[in-house]
């Protein structure tokens, strides 16, 4: 061999050499693309057949539950109230009659057993109980297999894709190592050296890609969540808390074991550790709306303002429609001792409400009834930082301790009134006419006085009993008050709460019909049944004239 030809041939060598290890490096690659490849379809394969199951589950345990309760349990009630009817009137084989009819009902479905229902205990069945032992254990169980699984099917297809880049990359560079082999010199060595820094790059990269885990499928952890979310669905707070520490304890990180711990931290009134679950949670990945607009509220009733209205306002930035947190956001600059600035976003919030329904009524559709419910809510929570601040907050208000107020309690507590007034009076106009309020009512009423009519032995009506407590077993009230400016035909609609809770079998809607001013004595009752009576309970009566409400009233019932 000549000298001249002998750099030739090993230059030659050297890149039959490479391309040879490149070519066994790709058949690598490849042959681990295409089994990520098939682990991420068999994942999505399971993950789909999880999604049907979980669906399954829901819809025939709802379809179940439904007619177990609306068929089978009313029909029952129906009857019990109709042996009690009968027993009442005197007429005790047609009460027995009814109560054996009722008994065989008992028999039929699984909702009358124990330890669902117990007719002795005068209490209906406990339907939360058995939907979560019916269905929401179980649907639970598959919606998060499903979610397990979508997410390692994601993690092998991504993995398979990277895979296609190396297999890429490699093709470059066989493309480089060909090139060089009609190159001579230096221009040869920077061929072979680009293409070998391309190759060594891949093979380490690959190697990492190899090594690095993949999600993995935890079905203990996932079994100890849905039992948690099944306690927690009939009210176990307790029992939850201890499952999803079963859960966490297997997965750390478990971002819904947290989130549902918050929950159940949340309901026991512990909100430093539901607001500590909440915060893992986003940290563990779930920085939704759900959970931001929790770790608000939770900042909120601890006293942590600032971190309250941050917390906010990047929750609206993620969805500007959600009612609940434009008020929640208000409602925290108020107690901060930003007036105007709450000011503004009550009136932002009402006026998105007012937009929300009036586009609904314009495509012939009504509210969505969560809505109602934190149109309502948001003027409660009003009413339980005014009663906060007085000194009387009840059992089922969430709230701030006042020592928690920085800001000024007297400017608070005019402000709380004003909003709470524009809170109410729009709810009710929107339910009523659905546009804002009439700010133009001259109505004004006294107020309230409670009180039971005393008649005689010929049940003629002998005077007024007025008081504020009255025992139990009444069934009727009389609100005794003077008032002024009414106009005859102006809408009248009455609401009654007990505990805080609206009543809607006592609501009552009409048209004033008494002359300008003088005095006035309205019956709340369930007089129309002799079986029903006020429960015990504090009762808030509220009067609305051209939906704007002029006086409420509080009595209590022993």
């Amino acid at each position: 061999m000549s000298e001249s030809t002998s750099p030739q041939t090993r230059a030659e060598k050297l890149i039959s050499f490479l391309i040879a290890s490149v070519a066994i490096l790709a058949a690598v690659i490849t042959t681990m693309q295409t089994y990520s490849a098939g682990k991420g379809n068999e994942a999505k394969r399971a993950s789909s057949q999880f999604a049907i199951q979980a669906m399954q589950a829901k819809t025939s345990g709802q379809t179940r539950v439904s007619h177990e309760r609306q068929g089978a349990y009313q029909t029952w009630y129906e009857l019990d109230l109709q042996a009690l009817g009968a027993e009442l009137a005197g007429d005790t084989a047609a009460a027995s009659r009814y109560r054996a009819v009722r008994d065989h009902i008992a028999t039929l479905v699984p909702i009358f057993a124990n330890p669902y229902f117990d007719p002795a205990s005068g209490f209906s069945p406990d339907v939360a109980k058995y939907e979560a032992d019916t269905y929401v254990v179980e649907s639970t169980r598959f919606t998060e297999k499903f979610t397990a699984y979508n997410e390692l099917s994601d993690a092998w297809d991504d993995r398979a894709n990277i895979f296609i880049v190396h297999l890429t990359l490699l093709a470059v560079t066989l493309s480089l190592y060909g090139l060089s082999t009609t190159l001579r010199g230096v221009m040869r060595g920077v061929f072979i050296g680009l293409g070998s820094v391309i190759a060594v790059i891949v093979a380490l990269w690959a190697l990492i890609v190899m090594i690095l885990p993949v999600p993995t499928i935890s079905e203990d952890a996932i079994n100890a969540y849905a039992d948690g979310v099944g306690k927690a669905w009939y009210g176990d707070s307790t029992g939850a808390i201890a499952d999803f520490d079963r859960a966490l304890f297997i997965e750390p990180d478990y971002a819904n074991a947290l989130y549902e711990r918050g929950n159940a931290h949340y309901f026991s009134g512990d909100y430093q550790a539901s607001l500590a679950d909440y915060e893992a949670a986003w940290d563990a990945g779930r920085e939704d709306t759900n959970v931001g607009w929790n770790i608000g509220w939770n900042y909120y009733l601890l006293g942590r303002f600032d971190d309250a209205i941050v917390m906010n306002r990047r929750v609206l930035r993620q969805d500007p429609s959600l009612l609940g947190v434009q008020f929640n956001l208000a409602l925290a600059l108020m107690v901060r001792g930003d007036f105007a600035e709450a000011e503004k976003e009550y009136y932002k919030g009402v006026n998105d409400a007012v937009a929300e329904v009036t586009s609904a009524h314009e495509q012939g559709v009504q509210p969505p009834s969560s809505f109602w419910y934190y149109m309502d809510a948001s003027a409660q929570d009003i009413e339980n930082l005014l009663l906060e601040l007085d000194g009387n907050a009840k059992y089922w208000s969430q709230v701030p301790s006042r020592n928690l107020i920085a800001v000024d309690h007297e400017q608070l507590r005019a402000q709380a009134r004003n909003m709470f007034q524009l809170l109410k009076d729009t709810t009710t106009a929107l339910e009523f006419s659905g546009t804002a309020p009439n700010p133009n009512v001259t109505f004004t009423a006294t107020p309230f006085q409670f009180a039971q009519e005393e008649v005689d032995e010929n049940g003629k009506f002998v005077r007024y009993n007025i008081a504020s407590t009255f025992p139990s077993g009444i069934n009727e009230m009389v609100i005794l008050f003077d008032y002024s400016g009414a106009v005859t035909g102006q809408s009248e609609i009455w609401k009654v709460y007990r505990n805080g809770y609206e009543d809607p079998t006592l609501r009552v809607i009409g048209t004033w019909k008494l002359q300008e001013s003088g005095g006035a004595a309205k019956p709340i009752s369930y007089a129309y049944s002799n079986l029903f009576i006020f429960a015990s309970g504090e009762y808030t009566v509220e009067l609305y004239i051209d939906n704007h409400l002029v006086r409420r009233g509080t009595f209590i019932v022993e």
